[in-house]
């Protein structure tokens, strides 16, 4: 697979969609769904084939063994990543865990299985989809969220409460005890100091049980595109990250995390 497939793949995905989140449901929302309204105009413009975050971690999947993945996104806000990968992966387990409710435009596009107050299931290009409504800074969420899971797994992307007491609370309450061996960890908006020192504790925590993962921050486009700043992301990872980027010419800019011994 070479990167300019993700990147083109996702793209035709985007085009499907007229627009992400109607105006009354976006304003029903405590928190907007998390799109502030500063760059609510934003969120439907067409992006460019610079590349995007989520083309990043659909790239870099490719590398695990197995084919069918368990997906996990946390702060799913308008599921604007997540419903590119969920056009992009099959035969996979995808999880949605947001404190809203699931955004009635993008849970159209999904084929409704079961629906109950806090967990909903749906099938959509072959994957199975749950979504969790839940909080995460309540572990009892976590703790019934990890049931739904199941398995452990292979990609958890972080985007919900952007605090370094919010990415704590996911690390202790889900994060740690839910990874697979072949694993992708990936964290939006490092850019925020607090967060970035919570990251840096959590590839080291990582580090010492497991001392073949690499971890590394990069600068990359997210959910915006080029209509917004590239925004400092982590990821931590099972993969050999230095080789892929290197054998792919992967144009994001990676500082590989060292621990000094």
């Amino acid at each position: 697979m070479q990167i300019n497939d993700v990147v083109k793949h996702n793209r035709d995905s985007l085009k499907k969609i007229n627009f992400f989140i109607k105006r009354s449901d976006y304003n029903e929302s405590p928190d907007n769904y998390g799109l502030p309204e500063s760059v609510h105009h934003l969120i439907d413009l067409p992006i460019d084939e610079k590349l995007t975050y989520v083309d990043f971690i659909m790239f870099l999947q490719s590398f695990f063994k197995r084919e069918d993945i368990t997906y996990v996104e946390i702060g799913v806000s308008v599921l604007k990543t997540f419903y590119q990968v969920a056009s992009f992966l099959k035969e996979s387990n995808l999880f949605a865990f947001d404190i809203n409710k699931i955004n009635p435009t993008i849970e159209e596009k999904f084929n409704s299985i079961r629906k109950s107050k806090q967990i909903s299931q749906y099938k959509y290009n072959s994957n199975n989809i749950t979504y969790f409504q839940g909080d995460v800074f309540r572990k009892e969420d976590f703790d019934n969220f990890k049931e739904r899971v199941g398995s452990k797994a292979n990609i958890i992307f972080s985007d919900a409460h952007h605090t370094g007491t919010g990415l704590k609370s996911e690390y202790e309450h889900f994060v740690q005890e839910s990874l697979d061996e072949e694993f992708i960890l990936y964290y939006d908006d490092l850019d925020n100091p607090e967060m970035r020192d919570v990251f840096i504790n959590i590839f080291k925590d990582m580090k010492a049980k497991k001392p073949h993962i690499s971890g590394a921050l990069l600068r990359v486009n997210g959910w915006l595109g080029q209509h917004e700043h590239a925004h400092l992301n982590g990821i931590i990872t099972s993969l050999d990250l230095r080789k892929i980027a290197t054998d792919n010419n992967i144009d994001v800019p990676l500082t590989f995390l060292e621990l000094r011994k």
